[in-house]
């Protein structure tokens, strides 16, 4: 992986919008499969445009949850009866909500119906199930996904790294009900032993493998759970890093990035689990940098605890985000720069890569402004760092 060794390289964390999306406040619509190879390449041609160190494929064909949920064996999707009379978006139904929403009821009933229509959405009203053991089918998917992002690093970025995003199995854990295992502990475990053959699909074929786990962040504060003290949380998310480093054994740490934030949505985000409380354990995760939400107001100061509270590892990447993903609002080069100077001077210059918080929302151009400003940035701070 490479290091900011004469200048601060930039990236993002993989999910990218099409610059002609337009406004998309959920995030960049699905792609219909016949689109995905074309959009590959356009998105690979435009962060060599831009400048971008390390790139991603952008992922439009939107391998997550529902991909994962096809790919193996034991899931099953149900859809219930909805009364007609039954409030277009029922929270209640979405396991991964935090207690904002619940505390803050009017304003994310608001916001969802805002961001949706008003109209029932199946998918905040579906659940999933885990009705049997849990068998891998099938990587075809991620193979034929893999094999159309080399085809175009080949034709439009043969000399840059690129990084590949596979989702957490604890953050896919929040998406799904299990019926079957004895306890959630037993079926986390068993669903990161399934993945583990996509971990290495990723870097057997060259490529960076990011972990995308919002969960190591959001649990503490999710709903469906009753709140846990400290000792509770350092068992529950140990239990549930140790799984994924046994999942990872033989793959070299040097090409795996491990990426945190505390959720996308433009929200109130009030009951957030602070950093320094699950730092450490963070760390114990078998990868070489980390991708950490570092922008939004809520996390901006949290450099400090790299100089007050906890030492950097001289041998770890860190990736502080350095525009935020919740607004429109476009950071300028210049507190971007300021960003990545102040991690430089607590974590070490060669040790600090330019980010994003999380995947973009809003509108294309907003996004896409937001990335050549990483660039910018990045190259304001280098001049600061290396006079």
């Amino acid at each position: 992986m490479q290091r900011s060794t004469d200048r601060i390289l930039a990236t993002h964390t993989g999910k990218l919008f099409m610059p002609d999306a337009g406004n998309a406040a959920m995030g960049p619509p699905a792609t219909p499969p016949e689109r995905v190879e074309y959009e590959i390449n356009e998105l690979v041609k435009k962060q060599v445009e831009i400048g971008m160190d390390v790139i991603s494929n952008g992922e439009p064909a939107g391998i997550g949850p529902g991909t994962m949920f096809q790919m193996v064996e034991g899931f099953e999707t149900i859809t219930p009866n909805i009364p007609t009379d039954e409030p277009p978006v029922s929270l209640e139904r979405v396991r991964w909500l935090g207690r904002d929403f619940f505390k803050y009821d009017d304003f994310y009933a608001d916001m969802f119906a805002t961001m949706m229509g008003a109209t029932d959405n199946p998918v905040m009203s579906m659940r999933t199930v885990v009705g049997g053991p849990l068998r891998l089918k099938s990587i075809e998917p991620f193979e034929q996904d893999i094999q159309l992002f080399k085809k175009a690093l080949a034709a439009h970025a043969p000399d840059k790294e690129a990084f590949y995003c596979v989702i957490a199995p604890e953050w896919l854990e929040e998406f799904v009900w299990n019926e079957y295992y004895k306890s959630d502990d037993e079926f986390v475990v068993a669903l990161t032993e399934v993945m583990a053959p996509i971990f290495k699909t990723v870097t057997d074929n060259g490529l960076i493998l990011q972990i995308d786990d919002p969960a190591i962040s959001h649990d503490w504060e999710e709903a469906r759970r009753p709140p846990m003290s400290d000792v509770e949380y350092e068992r529950f998310i140990m239990l549930r890093l140790e799984a994924l480093n046994a999942a990872l054994e033989g793959i070299p740490e040097d090409m795996i990035r491990f990426h945190v934030c505390w959720g996308s949505w433009p929200g109130m985000h009030t009951n957030e689990e602070p950093l320094r409380k699950f730092a450490p354990l963070m760390l114990k995760v078998k990868a070489q940098a980390f991708s950490l939400e570092s922008a939004k107001s809520t996390h901006r100061l949290e450099w400090r605890i790299w100089r007050d509270e906890f030492k950097w590892p001289e041998d770890k990447i860190i990736i502080p985000g350095v525009v935020d993903h919740t607004t429109p609002v476009v950071e300028p080069p210049e507190l971007v720069a300021d960003t990545i100077v102040n991690f430089a001077s607590v974590c070490g210059r060669e040790n600090v890569i330019a980010g994003t918080d999380c995947g973009m929302r809003w509108h294309a151009q907003a996004a896409w402004t937001k990335y050549e400003n990483i660039v910018k940035g990045a190259e304001l701070a280098s001049r600061q760092l290396w006079k």
